[in-house]
């Protein structure tokens, strides 16, 4: 489970962020020490904040990582460099907002972010955890304060780490800075500081910690309850468990890439060669998902209530553009995934075709996740023309590597759906490459 916590500086996020971490037994990821760490490296370089192409090679080398020592402390390096007070003084965390801005530097980041989540139960604390790097976060918590109370907080931190500074420092000067990196953090183009529609806002102004951790203790223990009480209905559990079986003994499914998978809302978008296509995406699925069919096929006998219980939703012939496309923004801002074909039609003849703009248009919409998914043996058992699928054959089903959002964040729409498109296209098509070069290790 991934808890992200997010807000501006000196609301108590690292100490609060902490603190759940050890009570629930989860690792903690300190998400601004890795752009602090960045900066400070930048600053033994001597590359300046406005050098961006100094920045840009520098990020090529850039190597961080946590380790902790037998009393449970962890320390930040950078190429294997021990930074973890260096990183502490406020001319690096003022060099880290300045160099945060550029895309470059935040995507390299957020890969590093992700790389170490989705492995454990992790809290994260940063400020667009929820928004950009963790969407899908099971349990995202906005921290706000006053900004004369946040100063008094950074004032009082930084003279107990480094009271040599109780004649240089003021409070006053913190509170300016503080309101100048807001401005800064709230306003950039790429990944602003920003609460997240679907966290929770707790402020800490009048709070001790302690409080605000049992506050979030009580919010995840909620959370839990209701991930229980959220699983497969019955009959989508019912249908998917008769239809695994069938697609099992008749057809050998298998699925690859489960790893991939992760709660919250994103498009599965995938290749489309059969009516088989959805029922086979939706019961290689770990948790309920939608797709979209046309009114006709919930006639078509057995079948109709196959796609109905599958949490398929009808739309007429005659249905507009714009209507079909608010089901889904309706589905996926309710946090659900949805299964949708990009190439607009079934293949004639079994082959990828190219994809359509409607899946960049809802992306771009939804600023939600890709994951992209490849059907293999589905034409053959069930293909276009067809009235009825062949009695045997082999299906397999590939998940890959989800596509965030945070890769087009930034551009311009134009540019940002050709992009999505692209992406998505040649994603699908290394999953196929996977499967015919004989399925070796995970995905791509």
């Amino acid at each position: 489970m991934i808890i992200a916590i997010d807000g501006p500086s000196g609301t108590g996020k690292s100490t609060v962020a902490k603190e759940v971490a050890r009570r629930l037994g989860f690792v903690y990821f300190d998400t601004g020490a890795m752009y602090r760490a960045f900066a400070w490296k930048s600053l033994q370089e001597q590359i300046a904040p406005t050098d961006e192409e100094g920045l840009r090679r520098l990020i090529e080398h850039f190597q961080f990582d946590i380790q902790t020592d037998r009393s449970g402390e962890k320390h930040y390096l950078v190429n294997d460099v021990d930074v973890t007070h260096k990183i502490r003084v406020q001319e690096i965390s003022n060099l880290s907002s300045q160099i945060s801005i550029y895309p470059f530097v935040r995507q390299a980041m957020v890969k590093i972010q992700r790389r170490f989540g989705h492995k454990l139960n992790v809290v994260f604390e940063g400020r667009d955890m929820g928004t950009v790097v963790f969407p899908e976060a099971e349990l995202k918590i906005f921290l706000t304060a006053r900004p004369e109370v946040r100063a008094e907080r950074r004032y009082r931190e930084l003279l107990v780490k480094f009271p040599d500074l109780a004649n240089t420092l003021s409070q006053e000067q913190i509170l300016r800075e503080i309101e100048e990196r807001d401005y800064k953090d709230s306003t950039r183009a790429i990944s602003p500081l920003r609460q997240a529609n679907d966290s929770i806002l707790i402020d800490t102004s009048d709070s001790k910690a302690e409080e605000v951790v049992d506050r979030i203790l009580q919010l995840y223990a909620q959370t839990k309850q209701n991930k229980k009480s959220s699983l497969m209905h019955g009959s989508y559990r019912f249908v998917v468990a008769i239809f695994r079986f069938v697609l099992k003994l008749f057809y050998r499914l298998r699925v690859y890439g489960k790893v991939h998978f992760r709660p919250g809302a994103a498009v599965i978008a995938a290749n489309h060669v059969s009516y088989f296509d959805p029922p086979i995406i939706s019961v290689s699925c770990p948790e309920e998902v939608h797709f979209l069919a046309r009114e006709p096929l919930f006639r078509v006998p057995i079948f109709g209530k196959i796609i109905r219980a599958l949490n398929s939703h009808p739309v007429s012939r005659d249905a507009s553009d714009a209507h079909t496309f608010r089901v889904l923004i309706q589905l996926l801002q309710a946090g659900q995934k949805v299964i949708l074909f990009p190439e607009g039609s079934r293949s004639l003849d079994g082959q990828l075709q190219p994809l359509e703009r409607g899946l960049a248009f809802l992306v771009y919409k939804a600023r939600c996740t890709i994951l992209p998914v490849y059907v293999d043996g589905a034409y053959k058992a069930w293909k276009r023309g067809s009235r009825l699928p062949r009695p045997y054959g082999r299906i397999r089903c590939v998940f890959g590597s989800p596509i965030e959002w945070g890769e087009f964040e930034g551009l311009d729409k134009k540019e940002a759906m050709e992009r999505i498109t692209k992406r998505t296209e040649s994603a699908i098509i290394a999953l196929k490459n996977w499967l015919d070069n004989g399925a070796v290790g995970d995905p791509p």
